[in-house]
């Protein structure tokens, strides 16, 4: 049987062994799944440095920090994505503020200054922020103490402005996704250590979350960036049906969608839905797509939709490309935060 070679001449009769290394097929049963977490980028001085729009590879935080701006939705993605996923590819798609949008806001008052001194615990979106006060602090001092160590956490989803006793929370981007934002206190109450310091009396945000948000990005643009580059894994923190069906048709089964025979491209979008238990029985409803998964989560749950969509693609794919039959309801999201266990879906709301 003949041998082929690529370099070694075929009539070449001086006597000896020769040896030819062909390196053309290496690496080639490699498995090249990559994710993409989709998000908002901040702009301006202190935004997100790279093109609106545009993948791009991202290894670090530092990295998604400089790109996306600190703080930001996709930057927070991120930090929650290398939380779960330390080894498989990732890549970012920044899009631009919605246009004409607004801000998602909300209030820390202080009702009643504290008699002893103590630490106040918040949690912002999940994260913890310990202010340490004073027995004989004012309200004006702690709202001045509350803003000063939410703005010094540079990765945190909102920034802080104080006034006579009053904290302003404003979140870093605009768009509805801000209204998620949840401020609680004492996530871990007694037990792990957490009270109000005595005397003190907080008003958090009404039902605990920011509101005012307005606006959905522009996915057009950003979808049509990606070409034939292959993404397997979709983390978008948007369940409403205008982001839901441009997206859907991207990985749909049609002739320009990626499922279909002309692209053959294949991939799946990973979404999640805060909402009450028979809103999303009636949300549910309305959605029927073999390309999309939309995780529940209950209203009281500390973290944000961005979140739990991010560590739910990490694990995903982590799981999913040593065993694609792999099942992920065990799986264990780390860094997110569960609601109280009083307001967790129990198994007929699981079920259904």
């Amino acid at each position: 049987m003949p041998i082929s070679f690529s370099n070694i001449p075929a009539d070449l009769k001086i006597p000896l062994y020769w040896v030819e290394v062909d390196p053309s097929r290496a690496g080639i049963p490699m498995i090249h799944q990559p994710s993409l977490l989709v998000g908002i980028m901040t702009s301006g001085t202190n935004g997100g440095k790279a093109t609106p729009n545009v993948p791009i590879a991202v290894g670090t935080q530092a990295q998604a920090d400089h790109n996306f701006g600190p703080g930001s939705e996709l930057a927070r993605m991120f930090k929650t994505f290398f939380a779960n996923n330390f080894a498989n590819e990732v890549w970012g798609l920044g899009v631009s503020e919605p246009a004409a949008a607004a801000a998602a806001t909300g209030t820390i008052t202080i009702t009643t200054p504290p008699t002893e001194a103590g630490t106040i615990h918040l949690y912002i979106a999940g994260q913890h922020v310990p202010i340490n006060i004073g027995a004989s602090d004012t309200a004006t001092e702690i709202a001045a103490a509350i803003a000063q160590e939410i703005n010094d956490a540079e990765d945190l989803p909102v920034t802080a402005v104080a006034a006579t006793g009053t904290v302003t929370v404003t979140c870093t981007w605009k768009g509805i996704t801000g209204n998620d934002i949840r401020i609680d206190q004492n996530y871990y109450g007694t037990i792990g250590g957490e009270q109000t310091p005595i005397g003190l009396v907080l008003t958090l945000p009404t039902g605990g979350h920011l509101a005012g948000g307005t606006g959905v990005p522009d996915f057009a643009p950003g979808i049509s960036a990606l070409g034939e580059k292959n993404f397997e894994y979709v983390a978008l923190p948007y369940s409403d049906s205008t982001s839901l069906n441009a997206w859907e048709q991207e990985y749909g089964f049609e002739d320009v969608g990626r499922w279909g025979w002309r692209r053959q491209l294949y991939g799946h979008i990973f979404s999640a839905k805060r909402d009450t238990y028979a809103n999303l029985i009636t949300f549910g409803a309305t959605r029927n797509s073999g390309v999309t998964s939309i995780m529940a989560v209950e209203t009281t749950s500390p973290s944000g939709v961005f979140d739990w969509v991010a560590a739910y693609v990490a694990k995903a794919q982590r799981a999913l490309i040593n065993d694609p039959a792999r099942p992920l309801q065990t799986l264990a999201l780390n860094t997110v935060k569960l609601a109280p266990l009083q307001d967790r879906f129990d198994t007929i709301e699981l079920n259904s």
